[in-house]
C-alpha cells in the first residue's frame, strides 16, 4: 500500500512540475522578476561584450556590468556595487582593453580580469570656495587614439552653500543658483586631469578622427524658451586655444566629425514647422561655412538621437530611426540625403554601436513582441547578427503574443496600430484595453512590452494605436496635431477602436483606456469626450496646459502645439483635458509620482478635484519618491529600485478596470 502511495506521490510531483513549466502569461508579481539589459560594448579584440544589466525589482533593481564571451557560452557579473554607489553604468573601452565605467557620479577604470576598479579622480578649482573639490561626472567620451578622455562633470557646491543650508539661509535665486558643468581632459598615460578653461553649460562633446580636436556643444541660456546651442572647437594640446563655429543651428543636439576633419554631421531641428525635437541631419563644411539640410527623415521615418556613426570614407552615416512600428538602423548618403534601412533580423533594434573606429564589428540589442531584448554581434551590416549566450532578462516560461499590424483610414490619413488577441478571443468576444503612448511625439513599436502580456493574461485584448502626431511616419504626420491636441489624435484612436469592434472579437461594452504621460493626457481627454469606456486610467497626465506651462520643468515643447497660454489662452484651454471635465461620467483612476517635475502632481490633482465636484467616480494614488520617468517604468512593468510601487500601481489599475468591466464600479448617473 505504501509503495502505491509513493508511486502516486511521485506521479503528482512530476505532473505539478510539468504544469509549472507550461508557458503562462506573467502575473503582476511575476513582473518583479523581470530584468533589463542595455548599453552593450564590444571589446577592442572582439572577444567580449560588456553590458549593463538592471537587477529585477525583487532583487533590488540596481544596475551592474556583466561580461559575455562572443565565442562560447560563458558570462559573469563584473561589478557589484559599493558603499558609495549601488550601481554601475556607461561602459566604454580604451583601445588597449581597459574598461571605463561610471559608478554614481564617479569614473573608474579596470581590466576584465576582475581586479579591483581604480577611480579616476577629477578635481576643479573653478568654483570659489571649492578648491580641489571632486566634481560629479555626467558623461565622458574616449578619443579614437585612446590617449585622452573628455569628461563632462558638474561643479560641486561652494563651501558656503553647506553653511547656508545649515543656518537655513539657503534661498535659491531661480535660473542663477544652479550647478554648472565643464569639460575635463584626462591623459590616459598618467591619468592626470586638465580642465578646459572658459567653457560651461556643456551639452555634449565629439572627438575628431585624429584625436587632436574636440567639438564642444554648449547652451547659452536655460532651455525653457527654446534652443541656444553654440559650438566650440578645442585644440587638445592647448585647451585654451578655442575656435567658435559660425553657422551651426541653435537646435543642434548632437554632432560628429567627418574623418577628413573638414566638416561635421549635425543632428538638429528640421526646417519644417514641426514639434520641438523633430530632427534631421545636416552637414557643415567648416572651410566654406556652408550648412546643408539633408532632409533624410522627412517623408516616412523619424530619425532619433542615440546613433550617429560616420563611415570611414565620409560618404554615409548610420543613424537610429523608426519607420512605422519598426525601430532599426538607417544609412544616410551624406551627399544626397538618401535613406536606406538595414535589415538586422528583428523589428526593434536599439543600443547600436561600433567595436571601435574603423572596425567592421557591431553590437546591438534586438527584440520583438515575443522576444525580450538580447545582445547580438554582427560583422556585416544589413544582415542579422549572432545572438550571444547571455543572462536572460525574463523567465523562459513566460508567454507572449505576436500582434497584428492593423490599419484604418480617417480624415485623409492612413493610420496604424498593434492589436494583441488573448487566447479567449478564439471562443468569445473579449474586453479590450486601449493604451495611448507618451509624447505627443512618440509611438508604439513591435517590441517587448511586459504590461501588454500582463493584460493579455487577464483575458483582455490590447490595442496600441499610433494616431497623428506619432513618430515613425514622417514630419508631416508628426506635425498633424498642431493646435489640435485631444481632438484629431483622439478621434484617430476612436476610429481604430471602431475598426476593431467591427472586425475583431472585441466586446463594445467592455472597453478601457489607459496611458502614461501624454498617454495619460489622451486618456484624460477621453474622460470628457466619450462615454464608451467602462474605465479610464491616467498616469502622470497634463490636464491643464495653462498651469503646466508655468509650473513644469519641461513645458516649453508643448507650447509648439498650444502657443504660450498667456498669449493664446483659448488655444491652450481648448487643448486641456480639464476643459471637458464637466462632461465626464466614466470612473477614472489617477496615478501620480510625488517627485514628478515634468507633469507635476498639481496636474492630476486639478482633474481629481474637478471630477469629485462633478460626483464622477474617481480615485488618485500618489507615489512617494517617484518622478515622471520612474513612474512610467512602474506603469510599464519594468525593473525598479522601489520594491512595491510597481506591483501596487498595476494592482490598483487592474482591479479598477476589472470592477468596471464586472459592473461593480459604475458610471456617474445622468441628472
Amino acid at each position: 500500500m505504501s509503495r502505491i502511495l509513493l508511486v502516486a506521490i511521485s506521479f503528482m510531483i512530476g505532473f505539478v512540475g510539468k504544469l509549472e513549466a507550461e508557458p503562462h502569461f506573467p502575473s503582476n508579481e511575476d513582473l518583479r522578476q523581470l530584468r533589463s539589459i542595455s548599453n552593450p560594448r564590444l571589446s577592442p579584440d572582439g572577444r567580449y561584450v560588456v553590458l549593463q544589466m538592471q537587477d529585477s525589482t525583487k532583487a533590488g533593481g540596481a544596475t551592474h556590468l556583466w561580461v559575455v564571451t562572443v565565442q562560447g557560452s560563458s558570462y559573469r557579473q563584473l561589478t557589484f556595487g559599493s558603499a558609495t554607489s549601488k550601481s554601475e553604468s556607461d561602459p566604454l573601452f580604451l583601445p588597449g582593453g581597459t574598461l571605463l565605467f561610471r559608478a554614481g557620479t564617479r569614473l573608474f577604470r579596470m581590466f576584465l580580469d576582475g581586479k579591483h576598479p581604480v577611480e579616476i579622480r577629477l578635481r576643479t578649482a573653478s568654483t570659489p570656495g571649492a578648491l580641489s573639490a571632486i566634481v560629479a561626472v555626467d558623461s565622458y567620451a574616449v578619443s579614437p587614439s585612446g590617449k585622452t578622455i573628455a569628461v563632462i562633470a558638474t561643479d560641486p557646491d561652494p563651501r558656503e552653500r553647506s553653511t547656508e543650508r545649515k543656518e537655513r539661509r539657503d534661498v535659491q535665486w531661480v535660473d542663477h543658483d544652479r550647478p554648472r558643468n565643464r569639460v575635463y581632459l584626462v591623459d590616459t598615460s598618467d591619468w592626470k586631469t586638465a580642465e578646459v578653461p572658459s567653457l560651461s553649460d556643456i551639452d555634449s562633446v565629439s572627438w575628431s578622427a585624429q584625436s587632436d580636436r574636440l567639438l564642444v556643444l554648449t547652451h547659452t541660456r536655460p532651455d525653457d524658451f527654446g534652443f541656444s546651442t553654440s559650438a566650440v572647437i578645442v585644440t587638445v594640446s592647448e585647451p585654451s586655444s578655442q575656435t567658435r563655429i559660425a553657422g551651426i543651428p541653435e537646435s543642434t543636439r548632437r554632432a560628429a566629425w567627418l574623418h577628413n576633419g573638414k566638416g561635421l554631421v549635425l543632428f538638429a531641428q528640421c526646417e519644417e514647422d514641426a514639434p520641438l525635437g523633430s530632427s534631421d541631419l545636416y552637414t557643415l563644411d567648416l572651410t566654406a561655412g556652408r550648412l546643408t539640410h539633408l532632409k533624410a527623415g522627412t517623408t516616412n521615418s523619424t530619425l532619433s538621437l542615440p546613433t550617429l556613426i560616420i563611415a570611414g570614407d565620409d560618404r554615409s552615416a548610420l543613424i537610429a530611426l523608426t519607420r512605422g512600428v519598426k525601430r532599426t538602423i538607417g544609412r544616410v548618403d551624406l551627399d544626397t540625403g538618401t535613406l536606406d534601412t538595414l535589415d538586422l533580423g528583428a523589428p526593434v533594434i536599439t543600443d547600436f554601436s561600433q567595436q571601435q573606429e574603423g572596425e567592421n564589428e557591431w553590437v546591438y540589442l534586438a527584440s520583438s513582441s515575443v522576444s525580450p531584448p538580447a545582445v547580438y554581434v554582427s560583422n556585416a551590416l544589413g544582415q542579422p547578427g549572432k545572438r550571444l549566450v547571455q543572462p536572460e532578462v525574463a523567465p523562459g516560461d513566460w508567454r507572449s503574443v505576436a500582434p497584428s499590424i492593423i490599419s484604418w483610414q480617417r480624415d485623409g490619413l492612413t493610420l496604424e496600430g498593434l492589436f494583441y488577441r488573448p487566447p479567449e478571443s478564439l471562443v468569445r468576444r473579449v474586453p479590450m484595453v486601449v493604451i495611448a503612448h507618451g509624447g505627443p511625439p512618440g509611438q508604439f513599436t513591435d517590441g517587448y512590452l511586459p504590461l501588454t502580456n500582463l493584460l493579455l493574461g487577464r483575458g483582455w485584448a490590447v490595442f496600441l494605436p499610433n494616431p497623428r502626431g506619432s513618430t515613425g511616419y514622417g514630419i508631416a504626420f508628426e506635425a498633424a496635431n498642431k493646435g489640435d491636441l485631444g481632438n484629431g489624435d483622439f478621434l484617430d484612436i476612436m476610429a481604430g477602436v471602431d475598426e476593431l469592434v467591427r472586425s475583431e472579437p472585441v466586446s463594445p461594452d467592455h472597453l478601457a483606456m489607459i496611458g502614461h504621460s501624454y498617454g495619460g493626457e489622451m486618456a484624460a481627454f477621453a474622460e470628457g469626450k466619450t462615454s464608451r469606456f467602462k474605465a479610464i486610467v491616467c498616469s502622470a497626465p497634463i490636464t491643464d496646459q495653462i498651469s503646466e506651462q508655468g509650473t513644469a520643468s519641461e513645458a516649453y515643447p508643448d507650447s509648439w502645439f498650444t502657443g504660450l497660454p498667456w498669449v493664446n489662452f483659448e488655444s491652450a484651454w481648448r487643448q486641456s483635458p480639464l476643459a471637458y471635465a464637466k462632461n465626464a461620467t466614466t470612473p477614472l483612476l489617477l496615478l501620480q509620482g510625488e517627485n514628478d517635475t515634468s507633469d507635476p502632481p498639481g496636474q492630476s490633482m486639478q482633474l481629481y478635484r474637478a471630477l469629485r465636484a462633478a460626483e464622477v467616480p474617481v480615485e488618485m494614488y500618489l507615489f512617494p519618491r517617484e518622478n515622471h520617468s520612474s513612474l512610467g517604468r512602474q506603469f510599464s512593468g519594468l525593473p525598479s529600485v522601489e520594491p512595491w510601487h510597481g506591483v501596487m500601481l498595476r494592482d490598483y489599475m487592474i482591479s479598477f478596470i476589472e470592477d468596471a468591466f464586472s459592473g461593480k464600479r459604475g458610471k456617474k448617473k445622468a441628472n
